[in-house]
């Protein structure tokens, strides 16, 4: 008796946890690097944007949660909070444009790096800077987000502190 419930228990509950299973799938879009491409222009376009309309919403939305912006001659900072305050103390300075040229991204679908130039402007469109940057971008909820952002400027290098520096 065991043995002819065992045969009938099993493929029923085989049937059951499929039927289950099959009905838990979650669908996964396969990563393509044309793809976080795409997603990394159109934020480097809203990245600009928002300087000439002094949105520092939608220039800390770029920004993963968590991310980290490591700008010359500043300390690391980390977080929505910290990057907003940084945009406002830029914007503050008379930054009212960035242009961003991609020259290269590689990587996977974990984490995408780009590398590129930038060019901050006034609002007379005169440039207050250019130089090089490295962005590290990861996705958060499906959207490719900068999460390690450094850059630094073509200018000359600054003069020596006259005091060392600990």
């Amino acid at each position: 008796m065991k043995k002819i419930l065992s045969v009938f228990m099993l493929p029923s509950m085989m049937f059951l946890f499929s039927c289950n299973t099959a009905s838990e799938k979650i669908e996964v879009k396969s990563f393509t690097l044309d793809s976080a491409k795409a997603q990394i222009a159109s934020s480097n376009e809203l990245f600009g944007k928002s300087w000439a309309t002094g949105d520092s919403t939608a220039f800390a939305a770029c920004y993963a949660i968590d991310a980290c912006i490591n700008a010359p001659n500043f300390p690391r900072m980390c977080g929505t909070a910290a990057i907003t305050a940084f945009f406002n103390g830029g914007y503050a300075m008379g930054i009212r444009g960035a242009t961003l040229t991609t020259e290269d991204v590689v990587g996977g679908p974990e984490v995408v790096a780009e590398t590129g130039t930038y060019v901050m402007l006034d609002s007379a469109g005169n440039k207050l800077e250019k130089g090089k940057f490295i962005v590290l971008w990861k996705q958060e909820k499906g959207i490719w987000k900068m999460y390690r952002d450094i850059w630094n400027s073509d200018a000359s290098p600054l003069p020596p502190p006259s005091v060392p520096v600990k």
